[in-house]
């Protein structure tokens, strides 16, 4: 009995080290691709200007492939619809016979960074890596964490005028 939990917890483990591995590799190439697609949507001033500093840093298509076929067999399902939007948002976002003005490069941008904070929250949440996070005391600052500093709170409204004058 106690062998088949082991065997249960080390093949748990195994998947999960999979998978961090996995979401590493999937944050990595989203990143890249965000980039690529400002660099695509710039116009071609900026293009000719910034293009000596630009590396593109994207995956070639087989190894692309490949991670995309890993975040199949690993990956949850919100994770790589997540992860296939990026692309999407890179072919739709883009106006069909005309050069993309700067209203449809903010809106690129606006909807590609929104996909990308969507994909961290949901990689944090499945990992649970904000459960990681000390509770205790800093033993370097001597003070809480910077994390438990934050308010965690709204802040209070301001009171209302109490007389006609104060409006």
């Amino acid at each position: 009995m106690s062998f088949r939990l082991a065997l249960r917890q080390d093949h748990g483990r195994w998947l999960r080290e999979q998978r961090a591995e996995l979401y590493v590799d999937l944050l990595t190439e989203a990143y890249a691709e965000q980039q690529w697609i400002e660099m695509h949507m710039a116009d071609e001033e900026v293009r000719e200007r910034f293009g000596s500093h630009y590396t593109d840093l994207r995956l070639p298509p087989l190894e692309r492939a490949r991670l995309g076929v890993r975040a199949t067999m690993y990956g949850s399902r919100t994770v790589n619809a997540l992860f296939n939007r990026i692309p999407a948002e890179a072919f739709w976002g883009r106006p069909l016979g005309s050069p993309p003005d700067d209203g449809d490069r903010i809106a690129m941008r606006v909807r590609v960074g929104a996909i990308g904070d969507a994909l961290q929250d949901a990689i944090r949440r499945e990992m649970r890596t904000d459960d990681l996070l000390p509770n205790a005391q800093s033993t370097l600052l001597g003070a809480p964490h910077p994390v438990d500093r934050a308010p965690r709170t709204k802040p209070a409204p301001p009171p209302p005028p109490s007389s006609p004058e104060d409006v």
